[in-house]
């Protein structure tokens, strides 16, 4: 059976895990956050569609709590802490298993 993800991917997920414990910890921002998760994301650039699919629904429920954050259109009052949390949680959840060669779902 064909390996979804390559030893060098995994390590780059991996990396996702690094960055998001950095954020955790204030080591880096929210939107540094969300840019580098993008560019690790992009280096790995796996064939397997379940897996990219998974990334870009998780890192844009990520992107969007950001960008209520950030941009000057975002409402006052708008960003979600619980959201945020949540959406860090389970990119977190995913990158750690598909690091450790488990299933992408």
């Amino acid at each position: 059976m064909m390996e979804l993800v390559e030893d060098y991917q995994r390590a780059f997920i991996g990396r996702m895990v690094e960055r998001l414990d950095a954020y955790a910890v204030g080591e880096v921002t929210l939107p540094k956050l969300v840019e580098d998760l993008r560019g690790l994301f992009e280096i790995v650039d796996p064939r397997e569609w379940s897996i990219r699919d998974a990334f870009e629904d998780l890192w844009a429920e990520l992107d969007a709590e950001c960008d209520l954050r950030t941009e000057s259109w975002a409402p006052p009052g708008s960003a979600d802490d619980v959201h945020l949390r949540r959406s860090i949680d389970a990119l977190r959840s995913w990158a750690s298993r598909v690091a450790a060669g488990a299933s992408s779902a």
